[in-house]
């Protein structure tokens, strides 16, 4: 895997240090960084899943996502149905338009 479009001098190390102190907050940007830091483990053969950069990355979109009450209630159970049912919706949607 190619990462010729991340800046020459791009460190996914130095980067989840910038994330978490003192803390980042906007999720759509950790999620980048935390592609970025994937890609450039993937391209040094690095495993993703062990990578201290990119575990901390995703502990700080984690956070910022609260992921820690999904796994502690019943949460995880009402997002999987209202993903469920707005996928439907728009499945449906679809359908629509293409019979109109």
């Amino acid at each position: 895997m190619s990462v010729t479009d991340l800046p020459a001098d791009y460190d996914r190390h130095r980067a989840a240090l910038d994330i978490v102190d003192p803390g980042a907050c906007n999720p759509s940007g950790v999620a980048l960084a935390l592609h970025n830091a994937c890609r450039q483990a993937i391209a040094e053969g690095v495993s993703q899943r062990n990578d201290p950069a990119i575990r901390l990355i995703g502990l700080q979109l984690a956070y910022l996502l609260r992921v820690d009450r999904i796994l502690d209630s019943e949460e995880y159970g009402r997002l999987i149905e209202q993903c469920r049912v707005r996928a439907e919706e728009r499945q449906n949607a679809h359908v629509r338009e293409a019979v109109a």
